[in-house]
């Protein structure tokens, strides 16, 4: 985010990692890999999809997973913040849901930009606070959320999106999935990540 390289001790960033993965409100501890059973379900999923006629030949080819990589953790320190406290990334590259997940975005991607409390960036904060005048006794303030994807609420997320799935005029030109099937594929990669 910052741009820039960071030297850091391999001890304090594995004591961190460790502090925030001890956390039992955000992390839970898998008692084994589930990445064969997440491959498996996706493929049942996958063949029913493809048996209904509601995803093409080549689209089956391309949402199957022919790897099974573990995601990885790593994580970037935020060095605009007191202490330095790390930012979670996971690479799904190569996981069982990884061409899912993209292939949702982009069905997605439609959608996104369609309200007025969207922002696109912290320019577009800018260009649409210049206007803004405040009132005596008002202040401005902003709010930082810590670990957002991790506290996302998925049920309401999803509530949100068939909403809007169910109001856009376009999807039928861009998928025969349903919106419950969209949703089914949504849930799935959001519980098994």
């Amino acid at each position: 985010k910052g741009s820039c390289t960071v030297v850091m001790d391999h001890d304090e960033y594995t004591n961190k990692v460790n502090t925030m993965l001890s956390d039992e409100k955000t992390y839970k501890k898998l008692k084994k890999d589930p990445s064969e059973t997440t491959k498996k379900q996706l493929i049942k999923k996958l063949t029913s999809l493809k048996d209904q006629e509601k995803i093409t030949d080549s689209q089956y080819k391309y949402l199957y997973p022919t790897t099974n990589n573990v995601p990885r953790l790593y994580c970037t320190p935020k060095i605009h913040k007191q202490d330095n406290p790390l930012r979670p990334i996971v690479d799904y590259s190569g996981s069982a849901n990884y061409n899912l997940g993209r292939a949702l975005a982009d069905l997605l991607n439609p959608l996104m930009g369609k309200t007025e409390h969207h922002l696109q960036n912290s320019k577009d904060l800018k260009k649409k606070l210049e206007d803004v005048q405040l009132q005596e006794g008002e202040i401005l303030i902003s709010h930082d959320i810590v670990s957002l994807f991790t506290n996302v609420p998925i049920q309401d997320s999803l509530s949100v999106i068939r909403t809007r799935l169910e109001n856009d005029t376009t999807l039928k030109d861009r998928t025969l999935l349903s919106v419950d099937d969209i949703l089914d594929l949504l849930a799935f990669v959001c519980d098994s990540t």
